[in-house]
């Protein structure tokens, strides 16, 4: 029974973290600020399927909030006034445009676009 239950927390344990690393942790870091006035940059050039680590830190005397919008599938992060977060996200297979809203509640709001090209672009030309 004791080794059943060493097992099955040994299985948890492990599909916690295939959980989340399947969410971009350890990919390229993305420096996203947020201001009184808005967040910055404006936009990121992704690649399709590319492992992003967005680095979010708030320098407003406000909470902000980060979220994708429009089918972006980026679920709501809290960045409280003064601090950090890091959010993992691995991009779409697909090219286009998808859009990350970062904003305070009932104050600013900055979209931010992910340009994602056609996976054909990215291959060198000889």
């Amino acid at each position: 029974m004791r080794s059943r239950l060493v097992l099955l927390g040994l299985l948890a344990s492990t599909l916690l973290v295939a959980a989340c690393s399947s969410g971009g942790e350890g990919g390229r870091s993305v420096s996203i600020l947020q201001k009184a006035d808005g967040c910055t940059p404006a936009s990121v050039d992704v690649k399709a399927g590319e492992k992003l680590q967005f680095v979010v830190t708030n320098e407003g005397a406000k909470v902000y909030e980060i979220e994708g919008i429009e089918g972006t599938e980026l679920e709501e992060v809290l960045i409280p006034e003064g601090k950090t977060r890091k959010v993992g996200y691995t991009a779409p297979g697909e090219s286009g445009v998808y859009k990350l809203k970062c904003y305070t509640p009932g104050g600013a709001s900055t979209i931010i676009e992910m340009a994602i090209g056609a996976p054909w672009l990215a291959i060198p030309v000889l």
